[in-house]
């Protein structure tokens, strides 16, 4: 039996689109520079998040 050998990976990283972001202050206080993401876990936990 042929010992494994490790293989190569490639990554796919789509280009994100920073049309919306937080000003450095506001991202500091929120934790996020997106505001798509600054949702509240209670709102994930309930699956009210979308992607929109």
């Amino acid at each position: 039996m042929d010992k494994m050998r490790p293989q190569v990976g490639y990554s796919y990283v789509p280009i994100q689109r920073m049309d919306k972001v937080y000003s450095p202050s506001k991202a500091l206080m929120v934790g996020t520079i997106f505001p798509d993401l600054n949702i509240t876990i209670e709102e994930y936990e309930r699956g009210l998040y979308n992607g929109k």
